[in-house]
């Protein structure tokens, strides 16, 4: 089932749930369409689920007991505690608008984003799904690469995978065409 969308839709959203989930730094992610909705999981920190929800009682007594017992159990030169946890978020087009418009009043008035955060890696993928009038199925991202899969207009499947420095020029390619310069080159498919 196909659901109809404005132009720009993907980048948009992508761009909103990667923004919404960069404070967690995932070690990976994958973000799925389910029906209407999306779906992203991954693994992150324990600590950074920890510092997104500070009221927890769970954050609040790990906190408490980092201050009183930290100093006495620790020993020197200690590897830093990175255990990681799964975590899942659901977004439907109700919650991408109400964080699109948060994020909106929160913008300073920088005139280029950072290619380098979340939200904007996810919006070139979203931009290449929106060229192809496409839907998409999966994106899969880790530390060194993307990988997105999606159905083109004609329901064709598609998969493309880029490494962070084909995600970066295929970045800088859009950007150089938001900013008036000559029009990217062709993509690949």
């Amino acid at each position: 089932m196909m659901i109809d969308q404005a132009p720009g839709y993907y980048a948009r959203a992508l761009r909103v749930i990667g923004q919404d989930l960069a404070d967690l730094i995932p070690e990976n992610l994958t973000i799925e369409l389910q029906g209407d909705n999306f779906i992203a999981q991954g693994l992150c920190t324990k600590s950074r689920i920890e510092e997104r929800n500070p009221a927890s009682p769970w954050a609040i007594l790990s906190r408490l007991c980092n201050t009183l017992f930290g100093n006495i159990f620790r020993t020197s030169g200690r590897e830093p505690d990175l255990e990681f946890v799964p975590f899942s978020r659901t977004y439907n087009a109700h919650d991408i608008e109400r964080l699109d418009k948060q994020g909106t009043r929160q913008r300073s008035g920088a005139s280029m984003p950072d290619i380098y955060s979340l939200g904007e890696r996810l919006r070139t993928i979203g931009k290449v799904i929106d060229a192809h009038n496409g839907r998409i199925v999966r994106i899969f991202k880790d530390l060194h690469q993307i990988i997105f899969e999606y159905q083109d207009a004609a329901g064709t499947a598609r998969k493309e995978e880029l490494s962070n420095t084909e995600l970066y020029q295929l970045q800088q390619r859009y950007a150089a065409e938001r900013g008036g310069s000559n029009p990217p080159v062709s993509d690949k498919g």
